[in-house]
């Protein structure tokens, strides 16, 4: 059973935007195509863009570090090098949490 993830946003349709874009990007990292830093970091950007538009709590230290957490747990646990830290940067090395 998966644990449920809390991204700290002001309310359920914000919580569901932001594990959609968990989602959808950590589908793309389990994909058969290796995704590039930039393209890990153009889907976060711009998912939190969209999100945005209705949520603008997105852009807060909680939820912006709990989807970073979740995308760099995926892209780990795939094989990758690198990991968005909890400001969306990213960075070389392998995800420790």
């Amino acid at each position: 059973m998966q644990t449920k993830v809390y991204y700290e946003m002001f309310s359920n349709a914000g919580e569901k935007a932001c594990q959609s874009l968990v989602d959808g990007i950590s589908k793309k990292i389990q994909g058969k195509e290796r995704m590039t830093k930039e393209r890990i970091k153009e889907l976060y950007d711009a998912g939190r863009k969209k999100i945005s538009e209705k949520h603008g709590e997105v852009y807060d230290t909680e939820p912006r570090g709990h989807i970073a957490h979740q995308i760099s747990k995926a892209l780990r646990d795939s094989g990758y090098g690198f990991y968005l830290n909890s400001w969306g940067d990213v960075e070389d090395g392998l995800y420790d949490s």
